[in-house]
């Protein structure tokens, strides 16, 4: 008999109210879900966990995020904070590890191995008394701990407590006989207190006690190598890099050595075995390049880095290295194509757009080169070559202002970049402030100790203020960092020359020419002291001769041009400085030096072809324009002035000569009064000694009407020029109109009498007419 089981039938109700139950507990899972998601505890370790894992795989900077959001969660969060220290220590930020580390031990006093991590960067710091003391306190806890008995002798060696450091970092080996750290700390110890040999024992302890690891390698090839145990230091190098092959830092170590030994070919021949071992790590493919260039040899530099950028083309790296090196050879189109293919690929690369911002500068397109720039800072708003270069676009623009505030801001970011105090102190002596010079150079001195150009502008300083003494001691200095150069003798030459000493010159010029026969500077000196002594024919002799020895140097025949110039040959000078534009063609100040002697010999059609030309060349100087524009106006062509005025103008709106020149031009010719008064107002800011300023200042004044304001700056320029007739002219006019014919008829008719044939005379005769007809 078959036996069928029958389900018994469920009520309706009963699946309505299953149904309802089931529905109330996704509901309670749901809110116990939300519940754990929003609890404190749980995010705060979950952040933790993300946090290690990051941490274990490498990814510092993920690691350091979550770590972060753990302590926003809850601040206190011991954990969070230590592990953060240890991120940043990994990643080199040691003021922030140092905080965190500090945070850590507020909230776990006993948390040995912070505080003993704190200690390590107290001492790394030169804080070595609060080394010592954090050493104490936890040997105080925990008499066993080794790291931190290694600690404390560290700190004792530092203190200069030698006896102390080597008892303590003995008694670190009786805590932990088996650990290799504290022979290799002991060893240290006992080589810094001439212990040599007892000191390869503690470190050959090491060796034995973990073979395989590198240290202990390294640290013997030292002890080697500083006691010129060459061979013995070569093997224990090589031993490490046969242990360890991936380690760069005993293939850098082994290279070095052979450059200490005078072995240049083995240590490159050392690093192209790493490059071609280790072909996938850019760290060791890159070293013989950044050999070559830590060592100054930039052909081979620029050879290797071609040949690292053509094989490895997706290293950025490798890539913006070659362009750097393109860009210091001058080879600016090569630069540019490699640069643009990285902004392809990587559009934001700060480094790409600052080169980029470099070859737009050497392009003089200024204006690109400061958009591209400011993308660059946009992005990175602390990156201090990035202002240098920013600087340097405005300045190139003649916004000087702007320059030397970008330059500051580089040095307050990054104070060791020596280009950009450098640069300030260009800009100083440009604008003749020999205390900001002073304080500039005093700056390079620190960052660049060796640096030539910090004493030479702390010198110019120095004998700019009085201080000859001052001066001659910096020179001095730089006699001692380069005895082989003629330029400390040249320089010191010129300060006898301004102190009147003239043999003391002319033994320290012909010192310089001993060094370097060629030297335009010294016989530029040598020269001016011959002509002191009445012998310029000697003079011109001596560079004649330089210049037939070396024909082709274009400093020789400008040089050759001033001495003509001197001696008002000006047909010899106009012959010298077209060689000079002959062989560089390029050279603006040779190009305005012809312009200027064309123009005095009345070939103004030719002087201004050559101005033009200059300006081609560097099409953002507003001086080229300015002179041009007093060209111009010598030539009776105001309209043409006027138009190189403006163009200086737009170049620098705060340019003086041309502002000054440009109101008088509008006062003159029918201008807006209002226009010139604002640009006259620009040049006396600019030239406040300047009578001339005074002058066009003054006659804005009064073609506004304001009289009263125009007269004591006509008696400032009469005061200091008595001789000119155009500014007692206008004087004797606003005496007019200021109802004191007396005081006027007297300055016209010393107008009339200083050239009575002159224009201007015939104007002072119209203007008494009238006041003897009124």
């Amino acid at each position: 008999m078959t036996i069928r089981m029958v389900r018994a039938a469920k009520p309706a109700g009963y699946l309505s109210l299953l149904r309802k139950a089931s529905t109330i507990l996704l509901f309670l899972a749901s809110i116990l879900a939300v519940g754990c998601h929003r609890d404190p505890n749980v995010q705060k370790q979950k952040f933790l966990q993300q946090g290690i894992q990051a941490f274990d795989k490498g990814d510092y900077s993920a690691a350091s995020i979550y770590f972060s959001r753990a302590i926003q969660v809850d601040p206190r969060f011991v954990d969070a904070h230590f592990r953060l220290a240890q991120t940043y220590s990994k990643m080199g930020s040691w003021p922030s590890a140092y905080q965190e580390l500090r945070r850590t031990v507020e909230l776990q006093p006993e948390n040995w191995q912070a505080q003993l991590e704190l200690g390590q960067i107290e001492l790394a710091g030169g804080r070595r008394q609060d080394a010592k003391d954090r050493a104490l306190a936890i040997l105080k806890s925990v008499p066993t701990n080794s790291d931190a008995q290694i600690l404390l002798s560290n700190a004792d060696l530092s203190l200069g407590n030698p006896a102390d450091a080597l008892r303590e970092a003995t008694a670190a080996v009786s805590m932990a006989p088996d650990r290799p750290v504290v022979y290799l700390n002991l060893g240290q110890i006992q080589f810094r207190t001439g212990k040599a040999d007892d000191a390869e024992r503690s470190v050959k302890k090491a060796q034995s006690l973990d073979p395989k690891a590198v240290l202990p390698y390294m640290t013997l090839g030292t002890f080697y190598q500083q006691q010129k145990r060459w061979l013995d230091a070569e093997k224990q190098y090589q031993t490490a890099i046969q242990v360890a092959p991936k380690d760069l830092l005993a293939r850098a170590a082994l290279a070095n050595m052979y450059v200490v030994q005078g072995q240049p070919a083995q240590a490159e021949q050392t690093l192209a075995d790493a490059k071609e071992q280790l072909s996938s790590d850019p760290k060791a493919y890159r070293m013989l390049g950044d050999f070559y260039l830590g060592h100054g040899n930039m052909p081979k530099a620029l050879t290797e880095f071609a040949s690292l950028s053509a094989k490895y083309p997706n290293d950025l790296s490798i890539r913006k290295t070659y362009v750097q090196l393109l860009l210091l050879n001058k080879r600016f189109d090569e630069a540019a194509q490699l640069n643009d293919e990285i902004l392809k690929k990587s559009p934001q690369d700060t480094e790409a757009l600052v080169m980029k911002g470099q070859l737009l500068i050497q392009r003089q397109k200024t204006d690109e080169a400061i958009t591209t720039l400011q993308a660059a800072l946009k992005a990175s708003p602390d990156n201090a070559f990035a202002h240098y270069q920013m600087g340097l676009a405005y300045r190139a623009k003649g916004s000087n202002e702007q320059a030397d505030s970008e330059w500051r801001q580089a040095v307050k970011l990054r104070p060791a970049l020596s280009e950009a105090w450098a640069a300030l102190g260009a800009s100083a002596t440009a604008k003749g402030d020999w205390k900001t010079l002073e304080d500039v150079s005093d700056q390079l001195k620190k960052y660049a100790p060796n640096s030539v150009e910090a004493y030479l502008d702390h010198a110019t300083a120095r004998i700019n203020q009085g201080d000859s003494l001052g001066a001659e001691a910096d020179l001095i200095h730089i006699q001692q960092m380069a005895p082989q150069s003629a330029l400390p003798y040249s320089k010191l030459g010129e300060l006898r020359l301004a102190q009147k000493r003239i043999p003391d010159a002319e033994k320290l010029f012909r010192q310089a020419l001993s060094h370097d026969p060629g030297s335009v500077e010294a016989l530029r000196g040598l020269s001016q002291v011959l002509i002191l002594q009445n012998k310029p024919a000697e003079a011109m002799k001596l560079v004649n001769e330089q210049a037939a020895k070396n024909p082709n140097n274009p400093a020789l025949y400008i040089l050759q041009t001033e001495l003509f110039l001197g001696a008002k040959d000006t047909d010899q000078a106009l012959a010298s400085v077209t060689r000079a534009v002959e062989l560089d063609k390029n050279s603006t100040g040779a190009i305005v030096l012809l312009a200027q002697i064309q123009a005095a010999k009345g070939q103004t059609d030719q002087a201004v072809a050559n101005y033009q030309r200059a300006i081609e060349l560097s099409p953002n100087d507003a001086r080229l324009h300015y002179a041009l524009g007093s060209l111009y106006e010598s030539m009776g062509n105001w309209q043409q002035a006027q138009a190189s005025y403006q163009k200086a103008l737009s170049i620098q709106p705060e340019n003086p000569l041309a502002a000054n020149n440009l109101a008088y031009l509008l006062l003159e010719h029918g201008g807006s009064p209002n226009v010139a008064l604002t640009l006259a107002q620009t040049a006396r800011k600019g030239l406040p000694n300047l009578p001339n300023s005074a002058d066009t200042l003054g006659w804005a004044y009064f073609s506004n009407g304001a009289y009263s304001v125009a007269a004591p700056l006509f008696e400032d320029a009469v005061k200091k020029v008595p001789g000119n007739q155009t500014y007692r002219y206008h004087l004797g006019l606003t005496y007019q109109k200021l109802n004191d014919p007396s005081r006027a008829k007297v300055e016209l008719q010393k107008v009339i009498d200083l050239n009575p044939k002159s224009p201007v005379a015939d104007q002072a005769r119209h203007t008494l007419s009238e006041l003897a007809g009124g």
